[in-house]
């Protein structure tokens, strides 16, 4: 017995298909700021990073599909970023994840170069040594973690002005 494919029907139900599957899928939501807005907030220490990429240096890397973020207002840093890696010493390493913390006690040193800064944070919290993060005004950032007791962690994503700036 021989099938026969309507394929005028068959078009519309795959891209039927394929507009259910974008509007169902999980993506985060992008929000673009302006140069002079991402500026400002960096300048006045407003701002949010959006992690959607994690490069450990011990492990494979692995793409973010939640919502992880780092914010700094008002002199508090709040992280919220997954981590994985290796314990290199039990002596010292805290309960959980070293990269989900709030910290107001830290050494903090900015720099910028043709559309970029750097942004150094040290010694936030007893396990992190420094949070190393690199914005550019087109709205990329990069975030290297070194760690006292553990491999260290980078992280790609965005960064934006933080709602209310």
């Amino acid at each position: 017995m021989k099938r026969i494919i309507n394929y005028q029907l068959l078009i519309p139900v795959c891209l039927s298909l394929v507009i259910l599957i974008n509007a169902c899928s999980s993506a985060k939501e992008i929000t673009t700021a302006t140069s002079e807005e991402i500026t400002q907030a960096i300048n006045n220490d407003h701002w949010k990073f959006s992690a959607n990429y994690a490069t450990p240096n011990y492990g494979r890397s692995r793409n973010l599909t939640s919502e992880y973020l780092v914010t700094f207002s008002n002199g508090k840093l709040t992280t919220g970023l997954p981590y994985y890696g290796k314990l290199n010493s039990a002596a010292g390493a805290l309960n959980g994840n070293p990269m989900d913390f709030e910290s107001t006690s830290f050494n903090l040193s900015k720099d910028t170069k043709g559309g970029s800064w750097l942004i150094t944070i040290k010694n936030p919290n007893p396990e992190v040594e420094s949070m190393i993060f690199t914005f550019y005004d087109n709205g990329t950032a990069q975030l290297n973690v070194s760690m006292t007791n553990r491999t260290g962690i980078s992280y790609s994503g965005n960064v934006s002005p933080l709602a209310g700036s």
